[in-house]
């Protein structure tokens, strides 16, 4: 300990250390201290802004706290990239995956062979094992439906990327509750679901919308699952002559800069990326070093911009 040195001894440790170019060893280290100070996250699409921003604020939070961080992203592989954690060592990890994306069988061997897990997208296993980040998409969902009732708009569609099979995604859900309780009639008459490997890309975005527009039903405005898929509709809707806002309101999800810089600029609810992943690495950290599993609802804001604004 430099405590028991003199300061002159400890200088001179020092001055060896800088002429040496000692590193640690945090492998060795790892062997007494049964850490190794290594993190993962599994994304999704790293091509999405939205993980990029979410990956930003937990490698941030975890490097101040000594961690190296790891990202895997989507090759599909996921419980092979859960495997490789245990051969690795890893302390804990961040899985910002679909739930279908990976099995429950892989996250208990994680759990049996002591890696701490936080996980955002309503996993099987229960929070007594694993702590959840999740994002408010009821409160949301509402938000954005009442936004667009309040301009006069009465058939509002909804293009999803995923399928109301997977209830671990709850914007569906909250669509269906909302035409209900406005009593707009429309039933699901206006809800696109995707189709495997439920992809929500900018490509996916417009073929939603193509799919969308071919069933001939009349929609004045369109709530999309994220960002992304809303600038792939701005695509379709534009080749099929019809104006942002005046025919068609869209609004998003996630809030990713490329949603204020579109033209028009895109109406979404946002969510604050960097303080999510710094959320996900605190309930992280507190799992690992006091046992303790938690639970966060993120709330997300309404940002409105120029595709909403017009009143019918």
């Amino acid at each position: 300990r430099s405590s028991d040195l003199s300061p002159e001894t400890a200088d001179k440790v020092l001055q060896a250390v800088k002429t040496l170019n000692y590193r640690p060893n945090i492998i060795a280290r790892s062997l007494s201290t049964h850490m190794s100070m290594h993190l993962g996250i599994f994304v999704e699409d790293i091509a999405n802004p939205f993980y990029g921003d979410i990956i930003h604020g937990f490698e941030s939070s975890a490097y101040d706290k000594g961690y190296f961080v790891s990202v895997c992203t989507s090759l599909m592989r996921y419980d092979e990239y859960l495997e490789n954690a245990i051969s690795r060592r890893l302390d804990g990890i961040f899985i910002a995956v679909m739930p279908s994306h990976y099995s429950d069988a892989g996250l208990e061997n994680l759990l049996n062979n002591g890696i701490h897990i936080v996980t955002s997208g309503y996993s099987n296993i229960g929070l007594k094992k694993v702590s959840s980040i999740e994002n408010d998409y009821i409160t949301a969902m509402r938000d954005a439906m009442l936004h667009l009732y309040g301009r006069w708009h009465r058939d509002i569609a909804f293009i999803t990327g995923l399928t109301r099979s997977q209830s671990f995604d709850q914007r569906i859900a909250g669509y269906l509750a909302m035409v209900d309780q406005l009593k707009l009639g429309i039933g699901d008459d206006l809800l696109i679901e995707g189709k495997p490997p439920y992809r929500t890309t900018l490509q996916d975005g417009y073929e939603l919308a193509q799919k969308l527009l071919k069933t001939g039903k009349h929609f004045t405005a369109l709530i999309c699952v994220n960002d992304l898929v809303a600038l792939g509709a701005y695509a379709a809707l534009s080749e099929a002559n019809l104006r942002i806002p005046e025919d068609v309101a869209v609004i998003g999800f996630d809030d990713i800069i490329f949603s204020r810089f579109a033209r028009p600029s895109l109406t979404t609810l946002s969510i604050d990326k960097i303080a999510f992943g710094k959320k996900a690495f605190e309930l992280l950290y507190t799992n690992i070093t006091l046992g303790n599993t938690g639970f966060y609802l993120n709330p997300l804001i309404l940002q409105e911009r120029q595709s909403t604004n017009y009143r019918r």
